[in-house]
């Protein structure tokens, strides 16, 4: 059972700072990893690597930035690895993580994808406290995963240990910017694919303002070509009713952008497809108050 790790990194956000303490998690596995590739997607200053991590990861750089799923797809075609892992640069792999996902995929032989539960951490590598959604240990039929990975991504990506050619055979990770990583789970997803969970696997998952799922509006609007492309999985009310969630954060980040009538036209449009609640109708009156409009959308988005 060979393993491949991908480690996408754009240094200029923040991501290269972790970089050493993501590559130590990856590299004190046991087992270790058959090959560690870093992609270097267009850093303005080359990543470099040094010590140990030098001479045990190949470092590939990109010319030009084109985000996450990209980056991956470009170590995923030089990897003959049965299986690759994912580990972003800002993320950690904690003790046992690989081993415990190695032994649910040889139990469970027809799963394609293996993804394990998150520990939320700030910049300062502390819990912040927030929880994420589980499920129970083990394979996860269509009928249980399929509704919730269609409203929300609940897969951390640095978790997922898959099969190659399951992989290739889903199209990589294209897809939307910011969302590759979701959008590729629900092809697979579609495909039949067999997923399983593994709590045991456990990675740390960090939010910090340099990351890419920092910015809302973009976020929102990746969200929303997910779900027109996978509408096909849910019925029409929960489609109506996802819709109406992405376009409340779409009209979330355009306060953050200060692009006010915007927001207020998302708003309206959120509430011709579901009724709004409290907090969404506080927000669309306080936009109408110049002067407390003013003070929307200051807050750390986590």
């Amino acid at each position: 059972m060979t393993v491949g790790v991908i480690v996408p990194v754009y240094a200029a956000i923040g991501e290269a700072r972790y970089l050493a303490q993501a590559l130590d998690g990856v590299l004190e596995q046991q087992p270790p990893p058959d090959r560690v590739i870093v992609v270097d997607d267009g850093s303005p200053m080359p990543v470099r690597l040094a010590g140990a991590q030098a001479s045990r990861c190949q470092l590939v750089r990109r010319e030009r930035r084109a985000g996450p799923g990209p980056a991956r797809d470009t170590a995923l075609a030089l990897l003959e690895t049965e299986f690759v892992a994912c580990a972003d640069a800002d993320d950690v792999w904690l003790k046992d993580k690989l081993a415990t996902q190695l032994r649910a995929l040889e139990r469970e032989r027809g799963a394609a994808l293996c993804f394990g539960a998150a520990m939320i951490i700030g910049p300062d590598g502390e819990p912040t406290g927030e929880r994420w959604r589980t499920f129970d240990p083990g394979p996860l039929t269509s009928s249980v995963l399929g509704p919730v990975l269609f409203e929300h991504n609940p897969i951390p990506t640095s978790s997922v240990l898959a099969r190659r050619t399951a992989l290739l055979a889903a199209g990589g990770f294209a897809g939307p910017p910011q969302c590759e990583d979701w959008a590729l789970w629900l092809r697979l997803l579609e495909r039949g694919e067999q997923f399983v969970f593994a709590p045991e696997a456990r990675v740390a998952y960090r939010r910090h303002s340099g990351s890419v799922t920092a910015n809302v509006a973009a976020l929102a609007e990746a969200a929303m070509a997910v779900h027109e492309a996978h509408r096909g999985l849910v019925d029409e009310q929960t489609y109506r009713r996802v819709r109406a969630a992405d376009l409340t954060a779409l009209a979330r980040g355009r306060v953050r952008q200060r692009h006010y009538a915007a927001a207020r036209a998302g708003l309206r449009a959120a509430a011709a497809l579901q009724p709004p609640g409290a907090r969404d109708r506080a927000l669309r009156a306080a936009l109408s108050v110049p002067g407390l409009r003013a003070l929307l959308g200051r807050r750390h988005p986590y």
